[in-house]
């Protein structure tokens, strides 16, 4: 104890408590001149202490705030409080993410004689925060990469196209239909003709609520896609409600066929493919059954 004292005075003892001290510390007058700094301050910027002293710390020190009012240790001094955040000190190396606080520095009277700051390169944290961050986004990515496919498993489960007979497609709608999922089941079921190239298409309602003008409008449009592919599409399960709601918001069927149960629809369908299948010439099934094969 006696021999600390016996150093209380000793400045030399001071520098190398200073620059014991791992992080970056340097003390400046009122002009900002440097007069203490250690070694971890100075090594920063690829100096050493001595060529540090009586400079400018801007001189010594780049950072965005440097030589600008918003300078850490000017508005500590000036506001008489601790001043304290993170910056990019930018050296011949590269730049180094730090973190800083300075402090006004007063003599025993309380008068403000200078500025002493600390500072830390927090590079690695930041570093590895950015990585969190990174993985952060990606499992958010990939999370919502799953939901939207699960939630186009469900759509397809919802709105499944089943091939009821050989040339006879049922598209069963259940639940409430909405735009996107009356958009979704139109582009499933027209896979569904392009693949088995079906003659005709059941589009079974009995499950859904309601509809409103977007929807029946998609109706429509589906039976015209059908159409365009070559197939005819047969509406049924057009409940009292819907007839009704439809009449109201003047949706047109026009020459769309309509059965109230799918059995009427599914009878209907093989009458007609056993009708074109007896007034089709026998070449012309040849030419189909090799197509086929």
């Amino acid at each position: 104890m006696n021999e600390l004292k016996d150093y209380q005075n000793d400045e030399g003892f001071l520098f190398e408590i200073v620059n014991a001290v791992p992080s970056g510390i340097f003390v400046t007058d009122l002009e900002h001149n440097i007069l203490i700094i250690n070694k971890a301050a100075s090594e920063m910027v690829g100096l050493r202490p001595g060529q540090c002293f009586d400079r400018k710390c801007h001189e010594i020190f780049n950072t965005p705030m440097c030589g600008t009012n918003q300078c850490t240790c000017h508005v500590a001094m000036e506001q008489n409080r601790v001043n304290q955040g993170q910056t990019t000190l930018h050296t011949e190396k590269g730049e180094i993410a730090i973190e800083y606080a300075s402090r006004p520095l007063k003599n025993h009277e309380g008068k403000i004689i200078g500025c002493v700051e600390h500072f830390i390169d927090i590079s690695e944290r930041v570093a590895q925060e950015e990585l969190m961050l990174q993985q952060q986004e990606e499992l958010l990515r990939k999370r919502e990469e799953d939901i939207r496919h699960l939630q186009e498993e469900i759509l397809e489960l919802s709105t499944p196209v089943v091939e009821v007979w050989e040339g006879v497609l049922a598209l069963p709608l259940i639940g409430t239909l909405d735009s996107h999922r009356a958009r979704s089941a139109m582009e499933l079921l027209l896979d569904a003709i392009e693949k088995t190239r079906s003659p005709f298409v059941i589009i079974d309602i009995t499950g859904v609520p309601t509809v409103d003008t977007e929807v029946a409008n998609h109706l429509l449009q589906t039976v015209d896609a059908v159409r365009l592919m070559g197939s005819e599409a047969i509406l049924t399960g057009v409940s009292t409600h819907i007839a009704l709601t439809m009449a109201h918001l003047g949706v047109e069927l026009g020459t769309i066929k309509v059965r109230s149960r799918m059995a009427d629809a599914l009878h209907l369908a093989i009458r007609e493919l056993h009708r074109r299948k007896q007034d089709t010439p026998l070449t012309e099934l040849i030419l189909r059954d090799a197509v086929k094969n």
